[in-house]
């Protein structure tokens, strides 16, 4: 198993996702399942704003969101520590995923991927991230890539109300990213097959 500490100790206190600030500036949930919450900038965020929030991570450092909340916080704060391979999800009215879930492992993925939107309540929300087919990263088999195709089919049960590609060279490590930035609202009544 790839050990995190390094990514988490350097992304620890980074910018929130603007994608989730974006999603939070125009809906309103109660509570909230961060996957794959890594340094718990986001969960941090989410608990600030009066979310509950269950912060899952493969490799939880709970101190990363505990040393930044107040005791009121903390009791809107819960943890879980578990693969994506394994992990049990409970319902939630918000699942979010920044960069997280495309490190499943790929045999695992589509198992993954019913699982979050079986935890999501009718009319509930994904917000996250999947990687697209000419990031850097597609010539790394652990590592899941998609074509927008799909990024639709998976979306399918889903009103999707933002799905942008994005695409560039990082200027520190000429790493080329390939991703979607995904908002979209889980439909009433549907079933995932």
């Amino acid at each position: 198993m790839k050990d995190w500490t390094n990514y988490q100790n350097k992304t620890y206190g980074d910018d929130v996702c603007k994608l989730l600030i974006e999603f939070l500036d125009n809906y309103k949930i109660d509570n909230a399942i961060d996957l794959g919450c890594g340094s718990g900038n986001e969960s941090v965020y989410m608990v600030k704003n009066g979310i509950k929030v269950l912060a899952i991570d493969r490799q939880l450092n709970k101190d990363f969101i505990l040393n930044r909340l107040s005791d009121d916080e903390k009791k809107l704060i819960s943890f879980k520590e578990g693969s994506f391979e394994n992990i049990e999800l409970p319902k939630t009215q918000l699942l979010t995923a920044f960069f997280s879930i495309p490190f499943c492992n790929p045999n695992n993925f589509d198992e993954l991927w019913t699982k979050i939107y079986n935890s999501i309540e009718d009319n509930g929300y994904f917000v996250g991230q999947l990687f697209g087919d000419r990031d850097a990263w597609i010539v790394v088999d652990s590592i899941n890539t998609f074509p927008i195709d799909k990024v639709k089919e998976y979306l399918k049960k889903f009103k999707i109300i933002k799905l942008e590609e994005v695409e560039y060279v990082r200027e520190s490590d000429n790493k080329k990213w390939h991703f979607y930035d995904i908002i979209a609202q889980k439909k009433v009544g549907d079933k995932h097959e």
